[in-house]
C-alpha cells in the first residue's frame, strides 16, 4: 500500500508540474480576438502606414479611427493589434498635425496594453523616439530601468501593420528580451468622441491667409461721383486693376474652416469732375478705393496635398466697377469723356469655390472664385483670388 500510495503521488507532482510550468506560457499568450476583425484592423494599419508615407495625414488619420472602432466593437481592447494601431496614431498625431502632447497620450495607451512594444520600424524618427520614451516613463513612473528603449526599431514590430499578423508579445533588442509588465486595464476605445477631441487633424489650428486678385460684375444704378450717371439697366464693367485680402480664421475641425476677410479693392480709370462744394464748381476727385469685410465657412473636400474648396460668405461693404458715359465734361480740363463708380452693396452675399494645394505641413497654395451679390444697390460681381494660406 506504500509502495502504491508514493505511486500515485509522484504522478501526481509530475501533472502538477506540468501545468504549473505551462501557465505562464498560456497566460502570456495573446488574446485571440475574432480572426476577422483583426485582420481587418491589420488591413487599415497598412493603408494607414502608406498614407503616412505619401504625408497624407487626413488619410491616416481617418483609417486609424476606423481601425480602433473596429477594435472597440470587436472588444479586442488588449489586443496587440490595437496597441499597435495607438503606436501609429500617435506618430500621425506628431509628426503630420504637430500636436505632441495628443501622440504621447496614444503611446501610453499602446503601453498600457502591450507594455514591451516599441516603435513600428519604418516610421522611427528622433522626435517621436524622444516622445515614446516621455510616454514610457510616464507609463513606468519615471523608472527608466523598467522601459524599454523607445527609440528603436522593433523586431518584426511592423507584423500587425504590415504583415498581416499580430505583433509579438514580446521584443528582443540586442539578444535581451524586454522586461514584461503586468498590463493594466483601460477604458473601451471611443475614436468618434475622445479622439475626435485630441488626436490628428487640424482641429484648433488657427488660419492665416492672404490674397490677391481681379474680377468683374454686373452693376447697374447710380454714380458715386455724380448721381446723373445713371445706368438704367444691369451692365457689365470690370473691376478694374483689382483687389487684396488679408484673412484670418480657425479650423473647428480638420475640413471646416471659419474666416474672416477684409476685401480692399483699388479703382481705377475713373475720372473727376467740376460741380462739388457750396459754389458747385470746386473739383470732385473719383473714389479709389472700395472696403467690404466678409465672414466665410469653406469646407475642404477630397484627401492628400491637393483638395477642393466650397462654401459661402456673407458682409457688408461696396464693390465699385468703373462705367464710362456719354457726358464728356469731366476729367481735370472738362472735356473728356466721364467714367464714374458703381457702387454696390452693401449687403454682399455669395457662394465660393476654389482648390488648395499644399506646399507643407503649414502653408498651402490658394485659388479661389468668390462671388458678391449687392443690395440694396444691385451688383452681381466675381473675384478671381490667388494666394497663400497658413495653418498655425
Amino acid at each position: 500500500m506504500v509502495a502504491l500510495g508514493r505511486f500515485v503521488s509522484s504522478r501526481v507532482a509530475v501533472v502538477v508540474g506540468i501545468l504549473l510550468a505551462a501557465s505562464p506560457a498560456v497566460m502570456a499568450a495573446p488574446p485571440p480576438g475574432d480572426p476577422a476583425a483583426v485582420n481587418k484592423v491589420t488591413e487599415l494599419n497598412k493603408q494607414a502606414l502608406t498614407a503616412y508615407a505619401q504625408q497624407d495625414w487626413d488619410s491616416a488619420r481617418d483609417l486609424l479611427k476606423q481601425a480602433l472602432q473596429i477594435c472597440a466593437d470587436a472588444n479586442l481592447d488588449q489586443h496587440p493589434i490595437t496597441a499597435r494601431t495607438h503606436i501609429h496614431f500617435g506618430a500621425v498625431a506628431i509628426v503630420g498635425f504637430k500636436q505632441r502632447e495628443a501622440g504621447i497620450k496614444q503611446f501610453k495607451k499602446a503601453l498600457e496594453i502591450q507594455p514591451d512594444i516599441k516603435l513600428t520600424k519604418s516610421i522611427v524618427t528622433p522626435e517621436l523616439s524622444d516622445a515614446f520614451e516621455e510616454a514610457q516613463l510616464a507609463s513606468t513612473g519615471g523608472n527608466e530601468a523598467a522601459a524599454p528603449a523607445g527609440g528603436q526599431g522593433e523586431a518584426g514590430g511592423e507584423g500587425a501593420a504590415a504583415g498581416g499578423e499580430t505583433p509579438p508579445a514580446s521584443d528582443e533588442e540586442g539578444g535581451e528580451e524586454a522586461p514584461k509588465r503586468k498590463p493594466r486595464p483601460i477604458k473601451k476605445t471611443a475614436p468618434k468622441d475622445e479622439e475626435e477631441e485630441d488626436e490628428g487633424g487640424n482641429k484648433g489650428s488657427f488660419y492665416l491667409g492672404f490674397t490677391i486678385g481681379s474680377g468683374g460684375g454686373v452693376a447697374s444704378g447710380e454714380g458715386h461721383l455724380n448721381p446723373e450717371h445713371k445706368l438704367a439697366s444691369p451692365g457689365f464693367a470690370p473691376a478694374q486693376l483689382g483687389q487684396v485680402e488679408p484673412q484670418v480664421g480657425y479650423f473647428v475641425t480638420s475640413s471646416v474652416l471659419l474666416s474672416a476677410a477684409l476685401r480692399l479693392q483699388y479703382v481705377t480709370g475713373t475720372n473727376g469732375q467740376y460741380g462739388c462744394g457750396s459754389d458747385g464748381k470746386t473739383y470732385c476727385n473719383p473714389v479709389s478705393l472700395a472696403v467690404a469685410g466678409l465672414a466665410r465657412a469653406t469646407w475642404l473636400i477630397g484627401k492628400g496635398p491637393f483638395v477642393f474648396t466650397a462654401g459661402g460668405q456673407i458682409g457688408a461693404g461696396y464693390i465699385a466697377h468703373p462705367v464710362a458715359f456719354n457726358q464728356t465734361n469731366c476729367g481735370a480740363a472738362g472735356n473728356t469723356q466721364c467714367v464714374d463708380a458703381l457702387l454696390g452693396g452693401p449687403f454682399l452675399i455669395g457662394p465660393t469655390v476654389g482648390f488648395w494645394y499644399e506646399l507643407g505641413d503649414t502653408v498651402a497654395l490658394m485659388a479661389a472664385l468668390n462671388t458678391e451679390l449687392g443690395a440694396p444697390k444691385f451688383t452681381f460681381n466675381f473675384d478671381v483670388d490667388v494666394g497663400l494660406g497658413f495653418r498655425l
